[in-house]
């Protein structure tokens, strides 16, 4: 399973064996319907036991199945809005627009799209990059240490490359309007504006979809970039187990969100936002069981 930084490694531990496949998953025959997991009951009254508010989208890969609930309530997460950026880097690539081993400077300063003051990324984020200020590197490189380490200053930096407006249109373009990057990262003139990086579980899961079923520009980019996101090694969040890729990711807020691509016998997609528990491990363990429910119900 793919799994993205929503969540917390307990989240792989608890929801299936989880590892990352080092060849492309079939692909599964597309059914000619979407008809709603039959697993909704189940899953609502989980969810109303557990006293907590969750939205999520989930899809089986084969198109078959899906079940949607208060899918279009944003939300912010760091990692999850670096994926267009990500997308939109494999797509200029493609289009010889520019080159993977072309080279920027790193730099913690960047331009509000307020008012074109400079702001700073605190060194002291625990940005891997705060410190290498001068150091050219590729955007290949820059890409990765976005991904796996989820750096700010190096989705910063690959934003201005490649321009706000062109990611933005790649987002729509993978129908997920529902994901809004207004801004880069750190950027806190721009949120206290309203302009703030949010997404819907809806779209996010529209996004994972299109990856795993090789429909982002073709299908080694969709797996190199699925690649990516499994490869992630932050604490507390992306979580490999050795049966298929997987990745989670924490909300500062204390809010829990999930995201996983699934393959195997009962391969999907799922979305997860999870508010009111103070426990992440109830919150973890509300996942996986909703998973397990769906899964099942495939």
């Amino acid at each position: 399973m793919v799994s993205m930084r929503f969540a917390s490694a307990i989240f792989a531990a608890l929801l299936l064996a989880f590892g990352f496949a080092t060849q492309a998953p079939a692909q599964e025959s597309p059914t000619s319907a979407t008809h709603e997991s039959s697993a909704r009951p189940d899953v609502e009254k989980l969810i109303r036991d557990s006293g907590a508010d969750v939205s999520l989208a989930f899809r089986s890969l084969d198109g078959g199945q899906e079940l949607l609930i208060h899918a279009d309530r944003p939300f912010q997460d760091s990692l999850s809005m670096k994926i267009p950026v990500m997308i939109e880097l494999f797509a200029q690539a493609k289009a010889q627009e520019l080159r993977f081993t072309d080279t920027l400077r790193v730099r913690p300063i960047f331009r509000s799209v307020v008012d074109n003051s400079a702001y700073t990324i605190d060194p002291a984020s625990g940005d891997d990059l705060a410190h290498d200020a001068g150091q050219l590197m590729t955007l290949r490189q820059l890409c990765e240490v976005m991904i796996t380490r989820d750096s700010d200053i190096a989705a910063n930096i690959l934003i201005e490359k490649l321009g706000l407006e062109s990611i933005q249109s790649r987002i729509h373009s993978l129908g997920a309007d529902g994901m809004v990057l207004a801004s880069g990262f750190g950027d806190e003139k721009a949120a206290a504006k309203g302009l703030k990086n949010v997404t819907t579980a809806r779209a996010l899961m529209a996004v994972l979809l299109a990856l795993a079923q090789n429909r982002v520009l073709d299908a080694d980019a969709s797996q190199q970039m699925v690649g990516l996101l499994a490869n992630s090694r932050l604490p507390g969040s992306i979580a490999l187990t050795p049966t298929s890729p997987a990745a989670n990711l924490r909300a500062p807020s204390g809010d829990q969100h999930d995201a996983a691509i699934i393959f195997g016998a009962r391969s999907f997609v799922l979305v997860t936002d999870v508010r009111g528990l103070s426990d992440p491990r109830a919150s973890a363990a509300l996942v996986a069981q909703i998973a397990h429910l769906l899964a099942a119900a495939i």
